[in-house]
Order: C-alpha cells, then structure tokens, then sequence
C-alpha cells in the first residue's frame, strides 16, 4: 500500500524511534548540567570534591546524569549496528 517493503519500513521506524530517543536523552542531560553549571558529568563530580556542591544535594540528578549518559551511547551503537545492517532483534 505504500510502496515499500516492510523490512524498510520497520528498519526505518525502529531508526526513527532510536533519534528520538537519543533527542530527548541528550535534552535531558543538558537541563540537568546546566542547572549545575557543568559541561559533563566530570565537571559536575569535580565541583562536588571541590566542595561548591554537596553530593547529597545532586545525588538524584547525578545518578540520573549517569544513566542518561550511558542510555545515550547504548543508543549510538544500536543506531550504528541498525546503519551498518547489523541489528539483529
């Protein structure tokens, strides 16, 4: 009915959905360092040894920060397996 196969079209929504993910992983990595400030989740961690900001005060947010970080590269490889034709389910 739309004129292309549905292996393509489920390749092209599963790539779909994996940039969308990463967008708002990334926004929501950013919202959290720039409320601290910080470029990266070194900066926010060296501000805390440099006593500017109490780790029980940024504990959720860093902990947070961490796992976007890490979502945000398992993403990359899936997109860069998906691109290469490597993805498997």
């Amino acid at each position: 009915m739309l004129g292309i196969r549905e292996d393509v079209l489920e390749r092209e929504a599963l790539r779909q959905y994996i940039l969308s993910e990463l967008r708002r992983v990334r926004l929501e990595s950013r919202l959290i360092m720039a409320r601290y400030g910080v470029s990266s989740i070194e900066e926010l961690d060296e501000k805390i040894r440099r006593g500017e900001l109490e780790e029980s005060e940024v504990f959720e947010d860093l902990t947070r920060l961490d796992y976007l970080l890490d979502r945000e590269k398992r993403l990359e490889k899936l997109l860069e397996e998906l691109e290469k034709g490597e993805y498997v389910q």
